[in-house]
């Protein structure tokens, strides 16, 4: 029997919660030490990929609205995780970087969770590993094509 539209909706709206559960359940404990959140940390994460980034560009990486993204960076910088700065040569730009202080966690974050995700990986099956990070793709790939449907 064909899957309807509504079942693959709870499918994907229950697969959804308990990667987001099972993410939280993962990083909060890492990150509460510090104060932040889970999105405030992906922010800090996101500057370090990137080194600089403006606040339109983070929001197209993580899926933030604007208003959502300056207040969210506007309490990064008071707590001195972020600078904020005026494009010098385009002041309607507002360019995200991590404060020495910013770098500092995150990279403590970046290695108690490379240290938990080291534990994984060590134990794992290298095939099973392959087939969950292939999976993830094939799963993008498909979300991609249901987005651009009509």
């Amino acid at each position: 029997m064909a899957m309807t539209g509504l079942e693959l909706k709870v499918l994907l709206w229950d697969f959804w919660r308990g990667l987001k559960d099972n993410v939280d359940i993962f990083f909060r404990p890492i990150i509460e030490k510090y104060g932040l959140t889970m999105m405030q940390t992906r922010i800090m994460m996101e500057i370090k990929r990137f080194e600089c980034l403006t606040v339109g560009a983070l929001c197209n990486e993580i899926g933030l609205s604007s208003g959502n993204a300056s207040s969210m960076c506007k309490k990064l910088e008071k707590a001195g995780y972020i600078k904020r700065d005026r494009n010098p040569r385009d002041e309607r730009f507002v360019e995200l970087r991590l404060t020495e202080y910013g770098e500092t966690i995150i990279e403590e974050i970046e290695g108690a969770a490379e240290k938990k995700y080291g534990q994984f990986l060590d134990a794992g099956d290298e095939e099973v590993i392959r087939d969950f990070v292939a999976g993830i793709k094939r799963f993008n790939a498909i979300i991609r094509k249901m987005v651009l449907l009509k």
